[in-house]
């Protein structure tokens, strides 16, 4: 049993807003109990689940996105609240699409479909069971659904230990356990994770666990591309300034990421495969230049609003850089990747 379940309600809640003053991240009381949710759910899913599929592959899940940068490689220090997990083509008996026998975008995209409707028949006959059992047993109280909208995502909603004042609007409570089978899963490592709350509080720390996650490497290169897409598209996506912010800090601790241009045709060509992503997009992002800057004022106002809009997601509600010297940032990376993609 985690030792934070053994205390009474009173002391969850002391406990999670002395983890609050005393965690290094300084982020709010909630989102150390959202991470606390955040790490057994992957837990259950590394300890207990991946093993009963071992006779399919040895390599089920992939933990990737912006909270395995935080959680597996403290590279970011922004609030990363959910889980993005890739299953295994081999777990869901598929193969990669034949590119030669499926020629057409049409039909690549058809055999992609057969992918998301394996996915979906995982979750609904063996994860959301399996994740229901273990998660119950840590606390009666949590409660597991399939998304009516979107079937390939778990919400998982936690017991709150605070008051309601002391909750803010910058993440749910719930965990979004967003899940999916088109993804490359390479390159990959495995990584030790634990919770935040031990972090803070030793005498609450739960032995740490390996979990296999997509290397930063590859994690720059495909939200660079998304955001290339976003400049060639003229139309920002939902969210897309904290790209911005992501790739400034991989870049920080992972610098060498522009000496592999032939990974980053890999990311784009299976974009185009598995996801029918926007045609032009691709094709300017492997003949260059790279656009990873606003290239006109509309799109300029968009990040700026959206990235503003993120205060509440770092530590003391302060962006950790102002637009302008973000953008900056950002510049000088794009520079980078054009002078060393297509010189």
């Amino acid at each position: 049993m985690s030792k934070y379940l053994e205390l009474s309600a009173s002391e969850k809640r002391e406990a999670l807003l002395a983890a609050e003053e005393q965690h290094e991240s300084k982020l709010p009381a909630y989102i150390i109990e959202k991470d606390y949710w955040v790490t057994q759910t992957l837990n259950i899913l590394y300890t207990k689940i991946a093993p009963t599929f071992s006779e399919k592959c040895d390599k089920p899940f992939l933990f990737k996105g912006g909270t395995s940068l935080s959680k597996g490689y403290s590279l970011i220090n922004r609030m990363s609240e959910d889980i993005d997990l890739s299953f295994s083509l081999n777990l869901l008996g598929c193969q990669p699409i034949d590119l030669v026998k499926f020629t057409s975008r049409k039909a690549r995209q058809a055999e992609a479909i057969v992918i998301d409707k394996k996915a979906e028949e995982l979750i609904k006959q063996h994860l959301i069971n399996q994740l229901t059992e273990h998660l119950q047993a840590l606390d009666p109280e949590v409660k597991i659904e399939i998304e009516s909208d979107a079937p390939l995502n778990i919400a998982i909603y936690y017991p709150k230990a605070l008051n309601e004042d002391e909750y803010g609007s910058a993440a749910q409570q719930r965990v979004l356990l967003e899940t999916g089978g088109r993804s490359d899963n390479h390159p990959d490592k495995f990584v030790e994770i634990s919770h935040m709350l031990g972090e803070a509080i030793p005498e609450l720390l739960d032995d740490g666990f390996d979990v296999l996650t997509l290397s930063p490497e590859r994690t720059i290169l495909e939200k660079m591309f998304a955001i290339h897409t976003n400049h060639v598209k003229e139309s920002l996506a939902d969210k897309h300034a904290r790209h911005l912010y992501d790739i400034i800090e991989i870049d920080s601790n992972y610098p060498d990421w522009c000496t592999n241009k032939d990974l980053f045709e890999v990311v784009v060509n299976f974009c185009n495969i598995y996801y029918k992503w926007h045609a032009d997009s691709c094709s300017t992002a492997l003949k260059g230049p790279l656009m990873l800057t606003p290239q006109n004022s509309d799109m300029t106002d968009k990040y700026k609003k959206d990235w503003e809009s993120m205060a509440d997601m770092f530590p003391k509600a302060e962006l950790p850089y102002s637009f302008d010297d973000l953008i900056d940032s950002v510049k000088s990376i794009e520079v980078k990747a054009n002078g060393s993609f297509y010189a």
